[in-house]
């Protein structure tokens, strides 16, 4: 009975959901090694974009049905770890050696599953998981990421100017620093559908509305990008006050 009773408790409805971030994940990695360059950069984007679906909606539901567990969440930052960490690790590395980049430097990509662990720790031992976020989330740097590789599988046979893969490793760098950061990021879950107290959030989803119908699928990346411009700028407004 007591064993029939730990399974019900490991497949809820959220888990479920939280197993199907994990999957696309795992697809994303072996599409990395098993994938010409060009498909698996953009079959890793689109599975860390129905990875990222599907981590909202776990959260989502597990409030809905009041099936919130601690068994659930550190499954999603499990699933985090593999969709959000390993899998843009790979992208950031084909994407480097596609700049020209080459030899022990592309080692330097190893920074973003260090950070993230840490930042995923971090966030499961902290007690605010309603207001901002301290640091950049990991799925924020990973579809940032993602859609860097994206970019690169469209522009496979053409030759980078040298500065370029010098340019990929300080933002992988910057990336990862930033994860790890004190540097406070609004958090995109709603207080209530209303206006009022969601300014910001739904200021910053029409923008992104707008950039990706204008860019396409790439326009996701540029949305991640204004999303860090202006949490830096909002903490340097506050530091100055």
């Amino acid at each position: 009975m007591d064993s029939t009773n730990q399974k019900a408790k490991l497949l809820t409805l959220p888990n479920i959901i939280t197993l199907a971030n994990l999957l696309c994940g795992a697809l994303g990695v072996v599409s990395m090694v098993s994938l010409p360059s060009d498909g698996a950069l953009r079959t890793a984007f689109v599975l860390m974009l129905a990875a990222a679906l599907f981590d909202f909606l776990d959260g989502f539901v597990a409030r809905l049905t009041r099936q919130y567990s601690p068994l659930g969440a550190q499954l999603d930052s499990l699933a985090d770890m593999v969709s959000f960490v390993l899998l843009p690790m790979l992208v950031a590395m084909k994407v480097y050696y596609l700049a020209g980049g080459h030899g022990t430097w592309s080692a330097v990509m190893f920074l973003l599953p260090v950070c993230g662990a840490l930042r995923l720790a971090r966030f499961n031992v902290s007690d605010d998981h309603q207001g901002d976020f301290v640091g950049l989330p990991v799925p924020a740097c990973a579809l940032l990421i993602g859609a860097a590789g994206w970019y690169a599988a469209g522009r496979m046979g053409v030759p980078a100017a040298g500065w370029v893969q010098w340019g990929v490793l300080v933002a992988g760098v910057a990336l990862a620093l930033l994860m790890v950061s004190s540097v406070r990021m609004f958090s995109l879950k709603f207080a209530g559908f209303r206006f009022a107290g969601n300014e910001v959030r739904y200021l910053y989803l029409l923008l992104s509305l707008a950039i990706v119908a204008v860019a396409g699928l790439p326009g996701i990346g540029l949305a991640v990008a204004l999303y860090i411009l202006y949490s830096l700028a909002l903490t340097l407004l506050r530091g100055r006050k």
